[in-house]
């Protein structure tokens, strides 16, 4: 086993389908408390049960078309699966390893949390022309009302620590000046809408533990490329923004690169319970890329706005918050947390296996 920086690579879990050659594992949740994996394979139409204790496949169940995102009920008895070319989300009887369900959402759903208390499904609908967060009554298994957000392409969420607001990412197809939109669920309306300037490709969207801050995935277009980059397709720097929740609150842009590296494409986010690391698949460069979160949090609260605009271009600041760099399988597009935050499981989307990570928690 070889070390990272304190954090080793502890293998994989191979044969991530059953049923299916190239089934190309999207995105990877656990259970409740942590003793199953639910691995959803975009190209297999299936989400697979691995057993977390023996990272052994346990079953396949067979979902819509193109499933990328599952969140599993509290009490883990249902499994809630956006189907994302079929435009539906299937409800998945844990226990049976069945569908029990199908229901119809809007356009190209891609992202799905559950309330704290199991009652709610909220469904982001990401289609170009879509601007929706479906509901879900989970008692009745039954769309219920839709939420408007500001701009086009509602990509992913995560529900505010207390469970009174949402922060879903706008990847709106066009734009370089995407958005975060915050959402009071009381109202089911739009709170705040945060433009990250010069953003694209908005992937993923985590809050801190304490609520103050949440942190996105995006890629921001170069505007001056050397021949040599612009021949290679290297179009792109890889960053986190850090926007404070309060009102008007500061966005800071931080970068990910290597001064050699572009075009990784940053994807899935995942924080531990205590907000101490922040683990990012960075899906172009195989591998789980680990930050110190409060060294990145002193980075915002000890600078301006002004300050930090400037510090978006310092490629080396990534040096001041950098845990590891872990290489994983290929095109890693999901990473989730054990319940104890001390392993971290990435979805390889090209290699079609799941990499498992020992992490800096003790």
């Amino acid at each position: 086993m070889k070390a990272y920086g304190g954090v080793a690579g502890a293998g994989y879990i191979q044969g991530t389908h059953v049923k299916t050659d190239m089934p190309s594992p999207f995105f990877v949740t656990t259970s409740p408390d942590g003793g199953m994996l639910y691995i959803c394979n975009q190209s297999g139409h299936s989400v697979t049960f691995v057993d977390a204790r023996t990272q052994k496949v346990v079953g396949e169940v067979a979902v819509g078309v193109q499933p990328e995102a599952a969140a599993p009920t509290p009490d883990n008895t249902f499994l809630y699966v956006c189907n994302a070319e079929s435009d539906s989300v299937s409800i998945i009887d844990v226990a049976r390893k069945q569908v029990v369900k199908e229901i119809k959402v809007g356009d190209w759903p891609s992202g799905i949390k559950i309330s704290k208390d199991g009652k709610t499904a909220y469904v982001t609908c990401s289609g170009c022309m879509w601007n929706t967060i479906d509901v879900i009554d989970t008692g009745r298994m039954e769309k219920i009302r839709s939420i408007y957000t500001s701009d086009y392409g509602p990509r992913t969420l995560d529900m505010s620590p207390d469970g009174k607001t949402i922060a879903v990412v706008c990847d709106t197809v066009g734009s370089i000046n995407r958005s975060v939109n915050f959402i009071d669920l009381a109202t089911g309306k739009v709170m705040e809408k945060r433009v990250i300037r010069e953003s694209s490709n908005l992937r993923d969207v985590v809050y801190t533990p304490d609520g103050q801050y949440v942190v996105v995935t995006y890629q921001s277009p170069k505007n001056w490329l050397p021949v040599c980059e612009a021949e290679n397709g290297q179009v792109f720097t890889n960053n986190i923004a850090v926007l404070e929740t309060k009102p008007g609150g500061k966005v800071a842009r931080l970068p990910l690169d290597d001064l050699n590296n572009y075009s990784g494409d940053p994807y899935g986010l995942a924080m531990d319970s205590k907000g101490r690391y922040l683990y990012i698949g960075i899906r172009g460069m195989h591998r789980v890329t680990i930050l110190d979160m409060n060294k990145v949090l002193s980075i915002v609260r000890g600078n301006s706005q002004s300050e930090l605009d400037y510090l978006k271009d310092d490629l080396g600041l990534a040096r001041d918050y950098l845990v590891a760099r872990v290489p994983t399988g290929l095109g890693p597009s999901s990473v989730c947390l054990s319940p104890d935050g001390k392993i971290c499981y990435a979805a390889n989307y090209f290699s079609n296996n799941v990499s498992v990570i020992r992490t800096p928690v003790d």
